[in-house]
């Protein structure tokens, strides 16, 4: 791909993220009527706006660029050479409750490989965003992982949904607080790796997470100088896999502990 594509394609997620969160915005603010809908699994939600917003993302990339492929959590798609890979809403479970983290998730990936990547949280406005081998940025301007150098100090995220062994997640937690780590889940995977990328959490873990979840800020995290668990593993991108984003000077350590 030349640059004038892939520049192309870099102002055209950061846009579409834009847009879509003013849109999700509007339903989460209440100006928009919808309701929730369980996808059948424990505690899985979908809604309206979470359908609208996947449905905006869809048009707008069929207008810009007819021949890349789409996957989205809500319609599914295909991957293809060049791939849109969106989470509409992430962190639809804190939107129905009213809570103020979640987010809009945008990657592209081309051969296999992350090259862009656009997550923006409109109620803090913030976009995160990062093109392969450029840097990550906040708002513009260039961001670093933190340089956390033990696990003493540091703040984790350690992600758990009902799909994951509990015994395990409980394991795992333990052994990290018993560390000295602080660990926390905000429940939305996708905003959780952007403060990742930022410095704000100094890493990240779930034992596994969908791509439209993971995509995006896996590259955020890279760019911003951090380390990252090679995703998806041997299934397959559509099957997803483990995740662990770290500052550097924690990921050997969180990685041995991981197992993963």
């Amino acid at each position: 791909m030349s640059t004038i594509d892939l520049d192309a394609r870099v102002e055209f997620a950061a846009s579409l993220a834009l847009d879509a969160g003013a849109l999700a915005l509007r339903y989460f603010n209440g100006e928009l009527a919808y309701s929730a809908e369980s996808k059948g699994d424990l505690q899985d939600w979908v809604s309206v706006a979470d359908r609208s917003v996947e449905a905006l993302c869809r048009t707008r990339l069929a207008q810009a660029f007819p021949g890349d492929a789409m996957l989205g959590e809500e319609a599914g798609g295909t991957i293809g050479e060049r791939t849109w890979i969106i989470d509409p809403i992430d962190g639809t479970l804190n939107f129905i409750h009213g809570v103020r983290y979640w987010c809009i998730s945008i990657a592209f990936v081309e051969s296999g490989v992350r090259r862009i990547a656009a997550i923006y949280d409109p109620l803090a406005d913030e976009l995160f965003a990062a093109a392969a081998g450029c840097g990550a940025q906040l708002n513009g301007r260039p961001m670093r992982t933190s340089d956390c150098p033990a696990l003493e100090r540091a703040l984790l995220v350690h992600g758990y949904v009902y799909r994951h062994d509990l015994d395990a997640h409980l394991r795992l937690r333990r052994a990290l607080i018993e560390a000295g780590a602080e660990v926390k889940d905000h429940g939305a995977g996708a905003l959780m790796l952007a403060h990742v990328a930022a410095g704000r959490f100094d890493a990240y873990l779930e034992p596994h997470m969908h791509p439209w979840d993971a995509s995006a800020g896996l590259l955020l995290v890279e760019e911003a100088g951090g380390r990252v668990l090679s995703y998806p593993g041997d299934r397959g991108l559509r099957a997803g896999g483990a995740v662990l984003a770290s500052a550097a000077g924690l990921y050997d350590r969180l990685c041995a502990m991981a197992g993963w």
